[in-house]
């Protein structure tokens, strides 16, 4: 006893005594930081004006960008950014008055911080300073470069890291700064070149933009050319990097067990050149012979996968070819395997108008000796009218008024703020069902309504009469909500046989109210994939193809056969 009760009184002291210590290292790391910057800032303003910059940035001076410091036993990295600042007491450039002279004057900012373990509690400081000129300031006959970074949805992105290199000078120029409080990068007082500046943009955590020379990794045309500054003359440039995705690839064959190793091209539509097409992501990946690929930090966008393999072919995918991966996702893409025989000819087949696969549907392929017909067996829920009731509301969603739509109630001329409505019960009639994508229309509401106006949690289970059902959001958990439309399901509500969805309609405008036309749940039994069958055994030539279904008009459409594997997808349009 007594010695357990030393034992946690000396444990208590050693704690004290090490927050303590720790205490007195920050303040003295504190004490050191400000000591340089101090030091560094002093330095800067008894410089000659003309000397205040960085070697070999912009404005050229003679102050390093960055070096390393030692005091109080510390070692510490002081990092030098100067800025030349456009006042708008006189003009600004090409402005009202347009200032031909933009450099006023200059901004000073050092940062000191400190890697070592006995500062691993300093967090690092910043100070500014202004410095301006003795005399008037003279036209230099320079331009100003502002960079400007937005992300996938077109709002600009603070703190981006701006790279600037002079790539025509005759001595190396490299400005590296990030975006100021307007979320603008602003190089004043720029000597004048063409297609001079190689710009280039980054931030922690998301993709990264620069611009190309023309030629540069054959790029004739390239979409971000490098930058022209033009003498007493702004240019403006934009550069889009927005956070980074994962994307996870699964193969299995018709009877579910992993399938693999498996090689296809991945390729991305945005591009790099526009004459010719030079795409930014264009690469060879191969699924591991567990029948799983991970594919972390990709840049948003929508990929394609197209099969290059010469023992297995794709014979569907869940969701269909065609993968978007939206910024800051996880993302997961299915590939149902089929041993290759001959050439293939995977055939999707959609609605024309909801863009949603269809299930069976009768697909003939004829030619060449070949008349063979295959059914597609996978679909979707959905739902577009709400009037026949079985539903659960909190009274604030009307159903009826017009039929076909859901919205918010309006009592007197005004919106109800908000409400909810819980769906029957949907039946798959396989407790394997996997849920895959949760889809609605109209996806763009009036702005005035609000970012997150609807929003919807989901609840699966095996058992119909469930009294108590779980409802879940895309993370797995009850604290989040799906507010995309195409958005991933959690793998947590799969596999079962039933779902019900819930929808939370709201509004900050009296006077405007969400609506919704359809909801829509795609989803798969076993591992057959929905609205695609697979042709295999073929030989190269000219085929033909015709997709029919009841209730939806014909179609039909030539294919010229000249590959080991390809996709041709085909649109049904209702009668």
């Amino acid at each position: 006893m007594a010695s357990a009760i030393f034992a946690v009184l000396a444990l208590g002291i050693y704690q004290a005594f090490l927050g303590v210590s720790s205490l007195t290292l920050s303040a003295k790391a504190k004490a050191g930081a400000i000591s340089l910057a101090n030091e560094q800032i002093e330095i800067a303003r008894n410089l000659p004006y003309s000397s205040v910059g960085i070697l070999g940035g912009w404005p050229a001076g003679s102050l390093p960008y960055e070096r390393l410091a030692t005091t109080s036993g510390m070692v510490f990295k002081i990092t030098t950014t100067v800025r030349n600042l456009d006042d708008s007491f006189d003009g600004t450039i090409s402005g009202e008055p347009n200032d031909l002279t933009p450099a006023d004057y200059k901004l000073v900012e050092v940062t000191v911080s400190c890697g070592s373990r006995v500062c691993r509690y300093f967090q690092p400081l910043t100070l500014i300073a202004m410095i301006s000129p003795k005399n008037l300031e003279n036209s230099s006959g320079n331009g100003a470069l502002f960079v400007k970074v937005f992300d996938a949805n077109g709002q600009a992105v603070p703190d981006a890291n701006v790279k600037v290199t002079n790539i025509k000078a005759t001595t190396t120029m490299v400005v590296q700064d990030t975006t100021n409080n307007e979320e603008i990068f602003q190089l004043v007082d720029t000597p004048p070149g063409e297609f001079a500046y190689r710009v280039e943009v980054s931030k922690a955590g998301y993709s990264s933009a620069r611009t190309y020379a023309l030629g540069e990794a054959g790029l004739t045309n390239p979409t971000s050319p490098d930058a022209t500054v033009l003498a007493g003359q702004l240019t403006s440039l934009s550069l889009i990097i927005d956070r980074l995705s994962n994307l996870a690839l699964e193969a299995v064959d018709n009877y579910c067990q992993p399938a693999g190793p498996f090689t296809l091209q991945l390729q991305g539509e945005r591009l790099l050149s526009a004459d010719p097409e030079i795409l930014r992501y264009d690469e060879s990946q191969t699924i591991s012979a567990s029948g799983d690929l991970w594919l972390p930090n990709l840049d948003w966008d929508t990929y394609q996968l197209i099969a290059d393999d010469s023992v297995w072919a794709i014979a569907g995918s869940f969701p269909l070819q065609s993968v978007l991966v939206p910024p800051g996702a996880d993302s997961t893409v299915k590939l149902v395997l089929k041993p290759k025989s001959g050439k293939g000819l995977l055939v999707a087949v959609k609605d024309g108008a909801s863009g949603l696969p269809l299930s069976n549907v009768e697909v003939n392929l004829s030619g060449n000796g070949v008349d063979q017909t295959l059914v597609t067996n996978r679909g979707y829920f959905t739902q577009t009218d709400w009037s026949a009731g079985g539903l659960e509301t909190d009274g604030n969603i009307e159903t009826h008024a017009p039929i076909g739509e859901l919205k918010l109630v309006e009592v007197l001329g005004n919106y109800q703020p908000a409400g909810y409505l819980v769906s029957g019960v949907f039946d798959s009639g396989a407790t394997t069902t996997t849920f895959y994508n949760l889809n609605w229309r109209p996806v763009d509401q009036a702005s005035s309504t609000g970012e997150t106006s609807i929003r919807f949690q989901l609840a699966t289970g095996n058992d119909p009469a469930t009294t108590t059902w779980a409802w879940l959001g895309p993370d797995g958990t009850s604290a989040s909500y799906y507010s995309t439309s195409g958005a991933t399901i959690s793998s947590v509500n799969s596999p079962a046989r039933y779902l019900r969805y819930r929808v939370f309609l709201s509004t900050a405008d009296p006077l405007v109210t969400p609506n919704l036309s359809d909801i829509s749940v795609t989803y798969s039994s076993a591992c057959l994939p929905f609205g695609q069958i697979y042709f295999d055994g073929l030989t190269t030539g000219d085929y033909l193809v015709s997709a029919n279904k009841t209730g939806y008009q014909e179609s039909s459409a030539p294919v010229a056969v000249n590959q080991d594997w390809q996709i041709l997808e085909i649109t049904l349009n209702p009668q």
